[in-house]
């Protein structure tokens, strides 16, 4: 798999996942009960802890570490992009999921 695929795979995959935490945090469904709710919250803030910086240090240690200087600059802006849109969908998902902060 080449790094423009990998990338653009899991911006689709991304996209869609987040979307769908976002609509299950902004509009629990009738049929979750309120404990079932937090606790699935706490799963699904948990993967976007952990997931997104997975995938961008496997971009960097696997797909750019044979890229020259203005490629691998290009690379950090990207992350650094993507990462300021990362935390705010972990902030947003955490209020959301979390409005009184009561997690447990």
């Amino acid at each position: 798999m080449t790094r423009d695929r990998y990338n653009e795979v899991g911006a689709y995959v991304s996209i869609a996942l987040a979307l769908a935490s976002l609509v299950l945090a902004l509009n629990p469904c009738a049929w979750l009960s309120e404990p079932t709710h937090k606790t699935l919250g706490k799963f699904i803030v948990a993967f976007w802890a952990v997931v997104p910086p997975v995938f961008f240090w496997w971009d960097w240690v696997y797909f750019c570490a044979g890229l020259g200087a203005p490629e691998r600059d290009i690379a950090k802006h990207t992350h650094d992009l993507a990462r300021n849109i990362w935390l705010g969908l972990v902030a947003i998902l955490t209020f959301a999921f979390f409005k009184n902060f009561g997690l447990s």
